[in-house]
């Protein structure tokens, strides 16, 4: 039994970034046919932001974003989905895209770590650069299907939120 999990675990390692990103485009077409507004944004980011740029890298030549004539992208990339995420998140009717906004500043400050303490580990950098775009996407598939079963059970029900109205005087 022990041998079959040791199996399984190598295996899952060697192939952890193509099932991340099978499974998001997959999400990306559930979320399409059954998705809200901001469920189909955070995916449009995710995708745009996460998945996108390594194919496109692959297609001229790279192997990685984190080195080559490449590197100085993934940083840019983070900074926009950073961005992209927050300001989904504080105007989008739901709770859970302020944890893939959370997730993503974390990924953020990573860099700024990296620039800071020279003498950081490569392994520890990686974990918190990589490591949040998987907790992302549980997030994404969890509020995603939280999403359906609210619709089914109580009907449609907005995507985002009002505009608060403007305090008297202003």
């Amino acid at each position: 039994m022990i041998v079959w999990v040791e199996l399984l675990v190598e295996f899952l390692n060697a192939h952890r970034a193509s099932a991340q990103h099978i499974v998001s485009v997959l999400l990306a077409a559930a979320i399409w046919r059954w998705g809200g507004g901001p469920e189909r944004w955070l995916i449009a980011v995710f995708l745009g932001t996460m998945v996108l740029p390594i194919y496109l890298a692959r297609l001229l030549g790279q192997n990685t974003l984190s080195a080559g004539a490449f590197s100085g992208f993934y940083a840019p990339l983070d900074v926009i989905a950073a961005v992209l995420f927050v300001a989904i998140a504080l105007k989008a009717n739901r709770n859970y895209p302020l944890w893939v906004a959370g997730f993503q500043l974390v990924a953020l400050f990573a860099h700024v770590v990296k620039l800071v303490l020279v003498n950081a580990s490569p392994l520890a950098i990686a974990i918190l650069v990589i490591g949040p775009s998987y907790c992302q996407l549980l997030l994404l598939i969890g509020g995603f299907f939280r999403h359906v079963l609210r619709e089914r059970r109580f009907g449609p029900y907005r995507g985002w939120r009002r505009m608060s109205p403007l305090a008297p005087g202003l």
